[in-house]
């Protein structure tokens, strides 16, 4: 038996993996394989790919497995640098279609490995095409800072709310408590009898778990005009300890943001300058963040998410990678669903896009909003325009790093 290449599907899992392997005919060519995620268990697999050569002459394998949290990233890696091993990396609810089609009804792993390397061998997926390791570490720090900002805001949301007890008209005047000097106020007084006994030379320097904090003159009069005009508030619970403990929390996570964000900005700007074909503009930040209305971070994901744009044929299908594209179901005359996007992609990709779209959509001559103006004009709700913009935006951001061209709001209609 001659089989030119071999399709193995590895189910995965935290410490160890299950491996089946087919030829083209689907038939199993080695009994179900156990390798532990280690270099002993990747070892094991490498000689079990020798022996299939020797004895079944293969020359390629197809491996296929499933995205699975970060437990399939080590043997990932592993067979990206092997140079007869052909990897795709496989959305789990294809491969959860294809068992269903099959009518499988038992589901344990060695059931998923054949699974997949039946679905390699009669699907034949594309390899993955992987974008640079830079990139991909500035995928992961904008997912941790999008992380800390949502723990950031959580922990705001519960500050302003102590602080209501007990100096409500400080929460008030200040909308913004993303201000570091308004937080490290709170960690030396939560009321205004404290503050008013504190004198302003006092108050000038601030300093939270060894960082110091410089509070502005203009920042403290209103501050003191705050705490004369205020009538004293009473709770219950004694509540100072909580409000110091959440400005403390405030504060460490502006600070990891701060410094996360430094360090995204210094990595990109390096993948950047040694990129042959750098895609940064004249001010040496992405080419992407040329379009008014998205931030620098949000250019960064964006250029990362996207990586060479040679590796997409055409501007659909960015939008389909990223989930913007439409689902219809239609059949005869009479069933007409309404379509809706796949949400198929990176939902933190559509979170940046939906955001940058509603910047550019309160700037009247802004040409993402015109062309939003121009759908509700036609009677389109106000969402599905927005999502419209969000797949031009993309559209737009593709062309221009497929050109390695700033943004040219002239050109867009």
């Amino acid at each position: 038996m001659i089989a030119t290449t071999a399709y193995v599907g590895i189910d995965v899992a935290k410490r160890f993996h299950k491996l089946c392997v087919k030829d083209g005919h689907k038939r199993s060519l080695i009994p179900t394989l156990e390798i532990g995620d280690s270099q002993e268990g990747y070892d094991k697999l490498r000689q079990c790919f020798d022996t299939l050569k020797d004895r079944h002459h293969v020359q390629l394998f197809a491996v296929g497995l499933e995205s699975t949290g970060t437990y399939h990233e080590h043997i990932l890696e592993w067979c990206r640098h092997q140079p007869d091993v052909l990897v795709s990396l496989i959305n789990p609810v294809q491969t959860n279609h294809f068992m269903k089609s099959d009518m499988r009804r038992a589901s344990t792993d060695k059931i998923s490995a054949e699974m997949l390397a039946q679905f390699m061998a009669e699907r034949t997926p594309s390899p993955t095409q992987f974008v640079a390791d830079d990139y991909e570490s500035a995928k992961r720090l904008v997912s941790h800072i999008h992380s800390l900002t949502k723990h950031k805001t959580a922990a705001i949301n519960c500050l302003r709310e102590q602080v209501a007890l007990l100096w409500p008209e400080y929460e008030r005047f200040f909308k913004n408590f993303n201000s570091k000097q308004c937080v490290a106020l709170l960690t030396v007084v939560q009321t205004p009898t404290e503050f008013l006994k504190l004198s302003e030379e006092t108050l000038k320097h601030v300093t939270v778990t060894g960082t110091t904090y410089t509070l502005r003159k203009d920042f403290l009069a209103d501050v003191t005009s705050l705490a004369q005009r205020s009538q004293p508030r009473y709770a219950r619970a004694k509540v100072e300890p909580i409000i110091k403990s959440f400005a403390e929390q405030v504060l460490f996570l502006l600070e990891q943001i701060d410094r996360v964000t430094q360090e995204l900005k210094a990595m990109f700007t390096k993948a950047l300058s040694e990129d042959s074909d750098p895609k940064a503009g004249a001010s040496g930040k992405p080419l992407v963040a040329t379009i008014d209305g998205v931030g620098e971070v949000s250019a960064m994901f964006f250029t990362a998410c996207i990586g060479d744009p040679n590796r997409f044929a055409r501007g659909k299908q960015v939008c389909a990678y990223f989930g913007l594209t439409p689902r219809i179901h239609d059949s005869g005359d009479t069933v007409r669903g309404r379509g809706y996007i796949q949400k198929k992609g990176n939902n933190l990709v559509r979170y940046y896009l939906f955001n940058c779209v509603l910047a550019m959509i309160r700037k009247p001559n802004h040409p993402i909003a015109r062309f939003y103006q121009r759908l509700v004009a036609k009677g389109k709700p106000k969402l599905v325009a927005i999502t419209a913009c969000m797949r031009k935006l993309v559209l737009i951001m593709f062309a221009m790093l497929k050109s390695n061209k700033p943004f040219n709001p002239n050109i867009v209609h």
